[in-house]
């Protein structure tokens, strides 16, 4: 292959390279991660959170943690520190009355989730979702997914 050959394949694979790049780098949308947390939390029902009081007073932190993160979805390493504080003798963490590490108090959560339910059980997840959206400011995705959990 002639010089000049070798040298439209490199400059190929320079592009290709600057173009993955700029891709992998792209910042997704900012989450409120107060509003994100409360959502995941009023996934736990009675039943959810007895469970996982059960599993860890068995010493079965992985399947605790993994109900957890499944009613939640929440990541590994938050549904790790929040089974982790339940095995040091702490409740677990409520919409109600959970406080952002900046110290934003979410108390807030009490009323909204219970109108969430109502709306997705009476047929009407649309409503719930703008309503989710006009009092957090979520993405219509994220807001969608938190009504999915409720």
């Amino acid at each position: 292959m002639p010089t000049w050959g070798w040298f439209i394949v490199a400059l190929a694979l320079v592009d290709t390279a600057v173009l993955a790049a700029w891709l992998l780098a792209r910042k997704a949308p900012g989450k409120n991660s107060a509003t994100t947390t409360q959502m995941m939390l009023a996934g736990l029902d009675d039943h959810a959170r007895n469970e996982i009081y059960r599993l860890v007073g068995e010493k079965k932190q992985i399947n605790a943690v993994k109900l957890f993160r499944e009613r939640t979805g929440a990541g590994l390493k938050e549904a790790k520190d929040i089974v982790d504080s339940v095995g040091r003798g702490e409740p677990l963490p409520t919409p109600g009355t959970y406080t952002h590490a900046t110290g934003l108090d979410t108390g807030a959560w009490e009323d909204i989730i219970p109108k969430l339910r109502t709306l997705k059980s009476e047929g009407r997840t649309i409503a719930a979702i703008k309503l989710l959206r006009a009092r957090t400011g979520l993405t219509l995705r994220e807001a969608k997914e938190a009504v999915d959990r409720l």
